[in-house]
């Protein structure tokens, strides 16, 4: 009797120590993932936002009589959750030494399909190191943060002193310059499955198009 009372008294302390170790290790678990998703938020955004900053336009005009090297575009698109955006930045990392690279780079941000988990959308990133010709397409293409539920721009269009939702710099109205200002959005879901909104905005220093490099 009193073995299988000491028994039993073993069994219920032991029940209730795993109780509490399976407790705090889903809590661990849930503020990890929520360290995650934040962080993972806070590096696309402040990446966006710098290299957004640095965009830049060169003035197509130098290429007359030539045969041209490289497009020059600052183009998005607007669709019902993920924007599409093309540019050209200053904001290219040279990893390698005597890399044939300079600070220019070709980058681009698009929403995907994730390719293993079914209905999960993410957000891409684009990077050409080698502008040429084709300004939407080439380079290496990355998931810049994973689970995103949307993607939208706005930009602030100095000379009509508004919020434009898209721009095109082969278009007329945008021909030539780029906006002062863009606004980020992403949404994302917290870890009850609510939508969490994070908005950024960053300021463009170059808004005409440079006459030579």
């Amino acid at each position: 009797m009193e073995i299988a009372l000491a028994i039993s008294i073993l069994a219920v302390m032991s029940a209730l120590t795993w109780g509490g170790l399976a407790r705090s290790f889903d809590a661990y678990e849930t503020v990890t993932d929520i360290d995650r998703r934040y962080h993972q938020i806070r590096v696309a955004m402040n990446r966006m936002a710098r290299e957004l900053s640095m965009a830049f336009l060169t003035n197509q005009r130098r290429h007359r009589g030539r045969e041209r090297i490289w497009r020059d575009i600052f183009k998005a698109e607007r669709s019902s959750t993920f924007y599409e955006i093309h540019f050209r930045s200053f904001a290219h990392d040279i990893l390698r030494a005597n890399a044939k690279e300079s600070d220019q780079a070709e980058i681009a941000y698009f929403g995907a399909p994730d390719p293993e988990i079914k209905g999960q959308m993410n957000l891409m990133r684009r990077e050409d190191p080698r502008p040429d010709r084709e300004a939407d397409e080439g380079g290496r293409v990355y998931v810049l943060a994973e689970n995103i539920k949307e993607f939208k721009l706005r930009f602030w269009d100095q000379r009509q002193k508004d919020w434009e939702e898209e721009w095109d710099t082969e278009s007329a109205d945008h021909a030539g310059r780029l906006p002062s200002v863009v606004e980020i959005t992403m949404v994302t879901e917290d870890e009850y499955g609510k939508e969490l909104t994070f908005v950024t905005k960053t300021r463009i220093n170059l808004t005409q198009e440079l006459g030579t490099l």
